[in-house]
């Protein structure tokens, strides 16, 4: 499959294509009581009020991905042009970004999985989370046993266990028991402590359907239940993907025409995951993979890269150019 070229985050050229589509997750306050892989998906209020200020400020203008679509699709030239995207579907989305991107005018798109709002993810990271925080030793079942007595070892120990989890089976049954057996010795009910969490992390669908109303917001989807779908069948990740979509449609009474691949890193989607993406007639599909966006991407909008916006992002970071090409497949 063609390369594209493409900036990798580490060098300083984050916007050398015509559009930079940048990915977050939560905007919210920091929990210094929490682990950096999580807290790491957040940006705090102020720094996201300041970087679209500063952006404004060094003449880059805020498009919406259907905007984006449309430039690819006629093949013009621009540049300086910033899409903003958020994955999964957090309720800090809606309560602390919304109001930030009203006061700049920005629009966005929330790419939301459907079990947020049903209630009905398996938000396994933050009960691994807790586990880590509550305990100096963590045992697994299959025999691996990991001493975490300070901060930094909690967070080495929930990097190696995510690894682990994102190699089991990801059907939701399959998921849940594979859970349990993993961490038999905590006896831990997966979806009871997912559901509490989703009431107070996740976005319901009175918050989305006011999103959708508002012009800067567009609803994109990513899937029902947020697995990695290189862990699916063809036809679950059909499944995944076009009944994701149909509940969206059926309660914001809008088409959903864009899509986000859940995880989204090479190791999770590959060429197979962009055949069949491409094959449902979306009009993009984002990864996390990184890169910006060029005119040759007109032929690959189902493997779009994104930047993912962290706290302390620097715009005027000092480094070498270099633009290398990102296999697409």
């Amino acid at each position: 499959m063609k390369r594209l070229l493409s900036v990798l985050p580490f060098i300083k050229n984050y916007f050398g294509g015509m559009i930079t589509i940048f990915m977050l997750h939560r905007v919210s306050p920091f929990e210094q009581d929490k682990l950096f892989p999580n807290e790491n998906m957040k940006v705090s209020p102020d720094f996201l009020d300041k970087f679209l200020a500063d952006l404004k400020l060094k003449g880059y203008e805020f498009i919406s991905i259907d905007r984006l679509y449309e430039i690819l699709i006629k093949e013009e030239d621009v540049e300086k042009k910033v899409v903003i995207t958020l994955d999964d579907g957090y309720k800090d989305n809606y309560e602390i970004a919304y109001p930030i991107f009203k006061k700049h005018n920005v629009p966005f798109c929330i790419y939301v999985t459907t079990s947020f709002p049903e209630k009905m993810a398996i938000l396994w990271w933050y009960i691994l989370e807790d586990l880590i925080l509550e305990n100096d030793i963590i045992k697994l079942s299959n025999g691996k046993i990991y001493e975490c007595k300070t901060k930094e070892e909690k967070e080495q120990v929930f990097l190696e266990i995510r690894k682990i989890i994102l190699s089991l089976p990801f059907q939701k049954d399959n998921l849940i028991k594979s859970l349990e057996d993993l961490f038999y010795d905590y006896k831990i009910d997966w979806m009871d402590k997912s559901k509490k969490n989703a009431r107070e992390l996740c976005l319901d669908w009175e918050e989305i359907v006011e999103l959708s109303k508002d012009e800067l917001c567009t609803i994109g989807g990513h899937t029902k239940n947020h697995y990695p779908l290189n862990r699916l069948s063809v036809e679950e990740i059909k499944a995944e993907i076009l009944e994701a979509n149909a509940l969206l449609e059926k309660k914001i009474k809008k088409p959903i025409e864009h899509f986000a691949y859940p995880f989204g890193s090479k190791v999770e989607i590959g060429k197979r995951e962009f055949h069949v993406v491409k094959n449902l007639g979306l009009k993009t599909a984002t990864t996390t993979r990184p890169g910006t966006i060029y005119k040759e991407h007109k032929k690959f909008r189902e493997c779009l890269p994104r930047i993912m916006l962290t706290e302390g992002f620097d715009i005027n970071t000092v480094g070498n150019i270099r633009r290398q090409r990102i296999v697409t497949e």
